[in-house]
């Protein structure tokens, strides 16, 4: 019996830590995103709460609009999926995170095609709010 008590102690101090690493990530990340063919400024708020977030683009042709990301879900080593969607429609990102959540890049699909990448930098400046966004719908 103490053996068991010793092996969950044991295990437990082991697979806590390696849960934790792989929780979605947290912050505003600043950088730029594929919209409409070409690179546009973007920021990111990730909250690991809700397992997503939100984003906010500023795109030149068809003017700023606002997304969500959600169902995060963690590939290990740093990766993540997310589903965005936003008034344009619904899809999937993949981001992989560096420098200890520093930075990230991505890449974004739409039905499942590739569409473009995601690139940002933490931001030190503090998180911005997401506010509820009307999107896409599935139909």
């Amino acid at each position: 019996m103490r053996r068991l008590v010793l092996l969950i102690a044991l295990l437990s101090g082991v697979i806590a830590p390696a849960l934790a690493e792989d929780a979605v990530p947290a912050g505003t990340y600043y950088g730029q995103v594929t919209s409409g063919g070409v690179l546009s400024p973007s920021s990111v708020t990730f909250l690991p709460d809700r397992r997503g977030g939100c984003y906010h683009v500023v795109d030149a042709a068809s003017g700023p609009y606002d997304g969500q990301l959600s169902d995060g879900q963690s590939l290990g080593g740093g990766v993540y999926r997310f589903t965005w969607s936003d008034k344009f429609g619904v899809g999937t990102v993949t981001f992989a995170f560096r420098d200890g959540g520093a930075e990230f890049s991505g890449k974004w699909y739409f039905a499942d095609h590739f569409a473009g990448v995601w690139l940002a930098k933490k931001s030190e400046d503090g998180d911005l709010e997401c506010k509820p966004v009307p999107v896409a719908s599935l139909n």
